[in-house]
């Protein structure tokens, strides 16, 4: 009689010992998970959602909730506020967004995408040995640039001095944060943020106006705003996004011309604004076409709209003249632009169209733009005028050259346009190129993704070759393709540019192939059996066809920022800095992607 009862008791012990053990294992994971959100990966267990009514609300690990006076850990729960649901299917934690309740308002929250659940990006793990490797390099290079120049914006690593060529302004140590940040180096990271908020540093002396030099408008909001921008958004620490705030301030000035498109130079004290004299006074597309991601983001973070506005409102002029005839008697296909604009007319001048020098990354923040942020006026415009633009560079641009002796694969190139005519040439610059066309295979047509895909597989082993077939293994400035597959050096320094391991790491994180990783890692080993010198900076090579080499003694701020930083990430696992989560500036800053018409929390008092 007793036997229905016991069987009950059992049955009820079984389901409360599965209980216990299910809530121990996911409070483990969560706990584990904090190491890897610290680094700006998703971690392995996503904070979950407790749904009241119509309104989600987020609870930190143990049933805390952040107090008003712990600011840090309250901006850390702010930034995670619209997070995602945890949904495990086949063994794979999922993630989806959590709409929010929020009011709406003109600007998007700091608040990041997550993921989609069938995200497209491949599931890649850790490589220790080689990115510990890359670590040290970056440590290395940090490490004599902060004994030998500190207060410089660059080293010359031989001559143990430093180099001024941004205005002064410690460009390399702004350059670093993230990288340093990323890499785990909190040590270095703290003290370089320490010497930047000095009363007397000279980035603060730039932010108050009291510096009197001339800087490039493009480099300092590249290098500056968004490296500012760029740590803030992964250490939370205000005092960085006031700087950024304070440092865009100084750039205004070069707004003030009668098309709202800035001049290329700005004297910091007083405002006075010019262009190169080559340029015969116009702008260039890739300076003033290379800044709402930045301008955008720090709209979004201090909750002043007049930022963003003033760079949406170049977009504005492109857009409008580029419908019309300015530029087109120049041979400049639809679709594409030249690569100068009267700041005046608002007209487009000159005969050059490129995805090199002086074009490149305008057409690299068109998807930028469109995909990183979620209030973006004209939204359709942004993607329309990047498929277009890649469309005419498929049409007038790219050439198949030559094709890899052992798996066949078609080897091309993206030449530039002069007067409507293709040059059989190619810069390192362009090299950037296939991680663009990753971002834009993304939430597209089959057909365009497939097409996109594989122009960035054809372009990257181009820009691979230009590396393996210098004795030094390293690739040349610009080169010339010849007739029957061969190639010759035009410029043939090497300055430890970024752009073809910057392609790798995108082509890695998105198809998984090890291929990729395996052309990263020679890349790197030539760079470090040749760049780097007896104090351990790095510096270039002066002619990549002769060995022994001869150095350039410059030690250049994107090693640091970019180099250094892709290199790492594509030996990391694929959550650190996910893509879904994170979009890199043109100076390989990451900043948070931003979506939803909803209040921005992270005013300024």
């Amino acid at each position: 009689r007793c036997a229905p009862q016991r069987l009950l008791w059992i049955f009820l012990g079984v389901v409360v010992a599965v209980w216990v053990t299910t809530v121990v294992v996911w409070s483990g994971r969560w706990k584990a998970s904090g190491e890897d959100r610290d680094r700006g990966g998703y971690g392995r267990a996503p904070r979950t959602a407790v749904v009241r009514g119509d309104a989600t609300v987020h609870e930190p690990s143990g049933g805390e909730r952040p107090s008003e006076d712990d600011a840090p850990t309250k901006r850390r729960a702010e930034t995670d506020a619209e997070e995602m649901r945890v949904v495990t299917e086949a063994e794979v934690s999922v993630t989806v967004p959590v709409l929010s309740t929020l009011p709406s308002s003109r600007l998007p929250s700091i608040a990041t995408m997550s993921p989609p659940p069938l995200s497209k990006w491949a599931r890649v793990f850790e490589d220790t040995t080689r990115r510990g490797r890359v670590k040290a390099a970056m440590k290395g290079a940090f490490g004599a640039y902060g004994r030998l120049a500190s207060v410089h914006d660059e080293l010359a690593p031989v001559s143990g001095t430093g180099r001024d060529d941004f205005g002064g302004i410690g460009a390399t140590l702004i350059d670093s944060l993230d990288t340093l940040w990323i890499m785990g180096l909190r040590d270095e990271f703290t003290a370089a943020v320490a010497k930047l908020k000095e009363e007397d540093s000279v980035l603060n002396l730039a932010a108050r106006g009291v510096l009197r030099t001339d800087v490039s408008v493009f480099e300092t909001n590249i290098r500056v705003v968004g490296g500012l921008l760029s740590a803030y958004d992964l250490s939370g620490d205000e005092a960085l996004l006031r700087i950024a705030e304070a440092v865009a301030s100084r750039l205004e000035p070069a707004f003030k011309t009668p098309t709202g498109v800035p001049l290329s130079f700005v004297n910091l004290e007083s405002g006075g604004a010019h262009t190169l004299p080559w340029t015969h006074g116009g702008s260039i597309l890739a300076d003033f076409g290379t800044m709402h991601l930045e301008w955008a983001t720090l709209s979004n973070r201090t909750g002043d709209p007049k930022w963003g506005a003033m760079t949406q409102g170049v977009f504005d002029v492109i857009r409008r003249h580029s419908s019309g005839k300015q530029g087109r008697g120049s041979g400049t296909p639809a679709g594409l632009y030249p690569v100068l604009m009267s700041a005046e007319t608002g007209e487009f001048t000159g005969e050059l169209s490129s995805f090199g020098a002086l074009g490149d990354s305008f057409y690299e923040y068109l998807i930028k733009c469109w995909r990183s942020l979620g209030v973006l006026e004209d939204r359709d415009e942004w993607r329309r005028a990047f498929d277009d633009a890649i469309a005419a560079m498929h049409r007038h641009m790219l050439v198949d050259w030559s094709a890899d002796d052992t798996t066949g694969q078609v080897m091309s190139y993206v030449a530039p346009l002069h007067g409507g005519t293709r040059q059989a040439t190619m810069e390192h610059l362009t090299c950037f190129v296939p991680g663009m066309l990753v971002l834009g295979a993304d939430d597209t047509t089959p057909e365009r993704e497939r097409v996109y895909l594989d122009i960035a597989a054809r372009v990257a082993r181009t820009c691979v070759e230009m590396y393996r077939r210098q004795p030094t293994g390293l690739s040349p400035d610009s080169v010339r393709f010849n007739p029957g597959g061969g190639m010759s050096a035009i410029d043939a320094k090497s300055i430890q540019r970024p752009e073809t391991v910057e392609s790798l790491f995108y082509l890695f994180r998105r198809t998984g192939d090890e291929t990729y990783r395996t052309w990263a890692w020679e890349i790197f080993e030539s760079m470090e059996k040749h760049y780097v010198t007896a104090s351990g900076g790095w510096q270039g090579v002066r002619d990549v066809r002769q060995v022994p080499t001869q150095g350039d003694d410059k030690q250049q701020s994107f090693l640091l920022a970019e180099t250094m930083k892709y290199l790492y990430l594509i030996f990391s696992d694929g959550d650190e800095m996910h893509l879904d989560r994170w979009v890199f500036n043109t100076e390989a800053h990451p900043v948070r992607i931003t979506h939803g018409d909803v209040e921005a929390r992270h005013r300024r008092r």
